[in-house]
């Protein structure tokens, strides 16, 4: 576990707005404080494996997703999933992706989804005895949002997306914004996930999104 979790840990696994997304996902699920170092809740969960890793992992869902565990998730309808997430005040154009983060970070921690929740979606079907699929590939894209203003990012390499490009030309979030600052980076970036899903993503995935 590294000190802090910043691009120079991640920068070289990742592409850039998988990395942005991964350290919103982390923000929100207060797995990393405001200087970006690792809380005790995520140096406990890298630590665990097989039903103890879904129980803790299950434990910090339920604690930040109280609306959508209000629900009968066994028999809960597609309709009532979305009513539970408009509680958090996400916009239309990124609901898609907070539900489907969800849908894999619940599969995770093994939790039973219903049928009409996951009808339609590509969704992973993970055996209990095998290692979860959060342990074999890159986390999944966790909503973003992004910058107030565009920075110089690296340059080009051959096959790095029109996404990616764009994504690079944002600054990192700095926890020291002042308040409007840290709302317009947000606002940012949602407006730009919405975009580029609109435009076809052209390399950004409904993997998901916090």
């Amino acid at each position: 576990m590294p000190a802090r979790i910043d691009r120079s840990v991640w920068g070289q696994r990742v592409s850039g707005s998988t990395g942005i997304q991964l350290m919103t996902a982390l923000r929100v699920l207060d797995l990393i404080d405001d200087d970006e170092r690792p809380t005790e809740d995520l140096e406990h969960l890298a630590g665990l494996e097989g039903d103890e890793r879904k129980a803790a992992l299950g434990t910090l869902l339920r604690r930040h997703y109280m609306p959508v565990f209000d629900l009968d998730l066994t028999r809960a309808t597609k309709a009532q999933f979305r009513e539970a997430f408009r509680r958090f005040g996400a916009k239309a154009g990124v609901l898609a992706k907070c539900e489907a983060f969800f849908i894999q970070a619940a599969q995770d921690a093994g939790v039973e989804l219903s049928p009409y929740v996951l009808a339609g979606r590509h969704v992973s079907r993970r055996s209990s005895s095998g290692p979860s699929r959060a342990r074999q590939q890159p986390a999944e894209r966790p909503t973003a949002q992004a910058a107030p203003a565009a920075a110089a990012g690296p340059a080009p390499t051959p096959g790095t997306s029109i996404a990616e490009m764009v994504l690079n030309k944002y600054p990192d979030f700095d926890p020291t914004w002042d308040a409007a600052t840290q709302q317009k980076w947000f606002d940012g970036m949602t407006k730009l996930m919405e975009s580029l899903g609109q435009s076809g993503g052209d390399g950004v995935a409904d993997g998901g999104a916090v």
